[in-house]
């Protein structure tokens, strides 16, 4: 849009490769800025020299969207002309690819998140990280990139064990439980892993009979494993309900029952090259050559490692996908580990090399409690879901809604999903249940009641919007709507180029903010014609606006409120 024509004659009269336009901290000073002091520093002159010279050039070129271009300091001070601003964002909004790009056209990019363990509790970590990993999805594809959707799911190892040993004691609520609901069972397999969680921890007697259990599941001994094959069921069940609930979808299931025998393999095979090195009984890795360190990836039982499993995952991913880069959407505490993991792929795999990467979100927690799906003192993420439901349809009580169930479902979903993406993935979240619910300011209800705002302005005028006539006024609210729309597609770009949804969200929330205070000044329906359908042209492009980025977020709009 015009933030890059301007880019680009700055590239073309100063040479330089990169330019970066910044916003004036006060209207007065102009729509965009640029700073000359790395321009100044490059041909060694001074940056309020270098920015008078730049102006004389920039006055000369006589670009459209530049009605004036003014010096402050070492600062070139752009204001655009309103008319052409208006004129290019109304029609480019009305585009089919309006806020898209195309950097990412011809290159495929695998996506791999949610990877909750069957039989165990899928917690408000995992929702993080499920909301975090389609969001990013949605936002690749937006800049052209083919997306491959993949979820790793532990369905063997140590945590089974631990469930199959407290199911002992449970056995007739096991029978019990076949007749009732997924999530009922879910919350069953939640409770005897706990206990067998706590067991394995305290009691030696115990920890010695769950890993004797442990080694049976791997050779599919008949004593478990219809048992666990039929809980495992339970658990996907669960689990595809609640990727379902917050739109999430699939490409391909991994499961890591499809990769421990495999993994074992390239172990041993390597072993030979010596890429892994026997120590103490068990085989390792040897990340110290590499700065690292060491790691191991078939313990002294013979049995893989989650190292393995995710070694022959990475064949596979590799064999069945070929992309150019693939993205684990896991916990920052499993940074080093994926480090040495991804040393040791491309030691197996010399095509891996590059293509691996760790995406770290942090911890969640909630304002008043602390989370252990171990000890069973587990905040589920569908329980979370459910009581943000309840703060909405209470807050809506009075509203007159015709399916207040269903558009108080969406609007959780937003309220969740906003509080996890409004912030980066990196830090970590204390939820506030009663903040995430609020319906006005920084929450994902906000922006749903802005858009439906709009919508309702819309039904009010019951007619199609004239043919646009630029005013001959256009009042700073407007001005300042039009430059933040005109910035949609760079920072959807940016967006994915920094892998932070936050970006997404910050954006919708300034323009939200924006949109509300001049509704709250400037009449839209009861201004003259003119103006009247100016401003239904204008606030028609937030609404498609808003619409585009929530949709980025992984958040479904509502057309009332």
């Amino acid at each position: 849009m015009m933030k890059i024509e301007i880019e680009n004659l700055i590239k073309k009269l100063t040479e330089i490769s990169k330019v970066d336009l910044t916003t004036p901290p006060k209207s007065e000073m102009g729509d965009l800025s640029f700073a000359c002091f790395g321009l100044a520093k490059e041909i060694k002159k001074s940056p309020v020299e270098v920015a008078k010279e730049l102006k004389e050039k920039i006055d000369k070129e006589k670009l459209e969207i530049i009605e004036r271009v003014e010096v402050l300091g070492p600062y070139v001070n752009f204001f655009l002309n309103t008319k052409v601003l208006a004129e290019s964002v109304l029609e480019e909004a009305n585009e089919k690819n309006f806020g898209r790009s195309t950097i990412g056209k011809g290159k495929k990019i695998m996506v791999e998140y949610a990877q909750p363990n069957t039989h165990k509790a899928f917690h408000i970590g995992h929702l993080r990280n499920i909301i975090t990993g389609e969001s990013l999805c949605r936002i690749f594809e937006n800049v052209g990139y083919k997306v491959i959707r993949t979820n790793f799911q532990g369905d063997v190892g140590l945590h089974i064990a631990k469930f199959l040993w407290g199911l002992k004691g449970s056995m007739e609520e096991y029978e019990a439980v076949k007749k009732k609901s997924v999530k009922e069972k879910a919350e069953f397999l939640g409770r005897v892993y706990a206990k067998g969680g706590q067991a394995y921890e305290k009691d030696e007697a115990a920890q010695k009979e769950i890993v004797a259990i442990n080694k049976k599941i791997y050779s599919k001994d008949k004593e478990y494993y219809k048992i666990y094959k039929e809980t495992r069921k339970w658990s996907l069940q669960y689990f595809d309900k609640i990727y379902k609930r917050v739109g999430a979808k699939f490409d391909r299931l991994y499961f890591e029952s499809e990769t421990f025998k495999r993994g074992k393999e390239l172990v041993l095979e390597n072993l030979k090259k010596g890429i892994f090195k026997e120590s103490e009984g068990a085989l390792i890795f040897e990340g110290e050559k590499f700065g690292l360190h060491n790691r191991v990836f078939l313990n002294q039982k013979g049995l893989p490692t989650y190292e393995a499993k995710d070694m022959a995952l990475a064949e596979l991913q590799l064999r069945e996908y070929k992309p150019d880069s693939i993205f684990h959407v896991v916990g920052k505490e499993q940074t080093e580990y994926f480090k040495v993991v991804f040393k040791a792929v491309e030691q197996v795999f010399p095509k891996a090399v590059g293509k691996e990467n760790h995406l770290a979100y942090g911890w969640v927690t909630l304002k008043d409690g602390k989370m252990s799906s171990r000890t069973g003192n587990v905040i589920l993420g569908e329980w979370l879901l459910d009581i943000v439901k309840e703060k909405i349809l209470e807050i809506m009580k009075d509203h007159n809604i015709k399916d207040r169930v269903g558009v108080a479902e969406k609007v959780a979903i937003s309220a969740v999903k906003y509080y996890f993406l409004r912030t980066s993935a990196i830090n970590d979240i204390a939820f506030s249940i009663e903040e995430s619910v609020k319906l006005v300011g920084d929450s994902g209800p906000y922006l749903l009641m802005t858009v439906a705002r709009i919508k309702n302005i819309f039904r009010k005028y019951g007619k199609k919007v004239s043919k646009l006539n630029i005013p001959e006024k256009i009042e700073d609210a407007e001005k300042k709507l039009l430059n933040q729309l005109s910035d949609f597609a760079e920072i959807a770009e940016k967006a994915a180029n920094e892998k932070d949804p936050s970006k997404i969200a910050h954006y919708l929330l300034d323009l939200a903010q924006d949109f509300n205070n001049f509704y709250t000044v400037y009449p839209v329906l009861k201004a003259d014609s003119t103006t009247r359908d100016f401003r239904l042209a204008l606030i028609k492009t937030v609404e498609t606006t808003m619409t585009k980025g929530l949709y980025l977020l992984g958040v479904e709009i509502v057309d009332e409120m």
